[in-house]
């Protein structure tokens, strides 16, 4: 049973259906009866959102993470609750983990809680499968969306996302320019956002003259032990000499076990991060890393957020740059 079924049932139009589930709008009494018995007899509970959407205003915005251990998710959580608190609303938030129904069933949980909008961290969240990306599309069409640094294309979806690819071709060339000739890519997810930046990596790799391809880039597991190990024999079977890796905790394991087996960095290999973050400043020798300004991103998320709410427009996608910040592990004396 779904509202199509119930309006044909009724012999009423969809928006009247709408209008009497919502209780928005004129409706006659008498109609509002012919609906509403149908959906008793069907036994209908309503979309989550749609209940939402009858209910007034609760200032609550939904944010979703994947992995709130993660560094990185973390400082944007941080961002969102600081800067939503400016503006009077109350962050209500989700740790989905990866699998669909998962953050599925969380976003059907903050549709039940009545959020005025929600606010995706990642492009954990964009599925390769496009049909698989339409809970998203579904919350949409009810709440305003925001999703930090994925992209999706639909009604009252906005994406806000920094250049990874011109962060990570900046990068690149950073370790070419210091004399290495034989750079890696390494992550640890296939996501949109690692697919932006090996796009990057493979451009500067062009301009370069260096060929490079698909084997060039290297998923590796999220599990550390496990990642150490894939990290050493790559290092073992001379693979690279220069790393580029899709965050700062990535290059920090592949920094210490580059040292364990008695490499120079940034002699022997040149080693860069992504995100700016405490990682890449702690390590010894420090990280030269990309700054993609996450407190920006978050910032530029709740305001177009407060605009949207507020019945003003906002584009539904900004992209904005960031810069390297170069440190030692990329400021080779050899060959250069």
């Amino acid at each position: 049973m779904n509202i199509y079924d119930i309006s044909e049932q009724s012999g009423v139009s969809i928006a009247t259906v709408s209008r009497v589930i919502n209780n928005s709008g004129y409706v006659s009494e008498k109609t509002r009866k012919k609906v509403m018995a149908v959906i008793e007899k069907n036994s209908y509970s309503p979309n989550a959102f749609a209940r939402g959407m009858s209910t007034s205003s609760m200032k609550t915005i939904g944010i979703l993470s994947t992995n709130i251990r993660d560094l990185y998710q973390a400082q944007c959580v941080y961002y969102l609750e600081q800067d939503l608190k400016k503006h009077g609303y109350t962050a209500m938030l989700c740790c989905t983990g990866d699998e669909l129904e998962a953050k599925k069933e969380h976003v059907e949980l903050l549709a039940s809680r009545h959020v005025d909008a929600l606010i995706f961290i990642g492009s954990h969240f964009i599925e390769k499968n496009e049909r698989d990306n339409g809970y998203i599309y579904a919350a949409s069409n009810h709440v305003p969306v925001f999703i930090l640094n994925g992209r999706l294309t639909h009604d009252n979806i906005y994406s806000i996302l920094c250049d990874d690819e011109g962060g990570c071709q900046a990068l690149t060339a950073s370790c070419l320019e210091s004399g290495a000739t034989k750079p890696c890519f390494l992550a640890t997810r296939d996501t949109y956002s690692v697919r932006q930046k090996f796009k990057g990596f493979q451009n500067a790799c062009r301009e370069a003259g260096i060929p490079v391809d698909e084997q060039a880039l290297f998923i590796l597991s999220d599990q550390t032990e496990e990642l150490g190990r894939q990290v050493f024999d790559l290092l073992q079977n001379g693979a690279f000499d220069a790393a580029v890796c899709a965050d700062d905790e990535l290059a920090a394991i592949v920094e210490r076990v580059a040292q364990y087996r008695g490499l120079d960095v940034p002699d022997d290999i040149r080693v860069t991060g992504y995100n700016d973050s405490i990682f890449s400043r702690l390590a010894s020798p420090a990280i030269t890393s990309f700054d993609n300004r996450a407190a920006y991103m978050c910032g530029q998320a709740v305001m177009g957020l407060t605009q949207i709410l507020g019945g003003s427009e906002f584009p539904e996608q900004t992209m904005y740059t960031g810069k390297v910040v170069a440190r030692a592990s990329t400021k080779s004396s050899r060959g250069v």
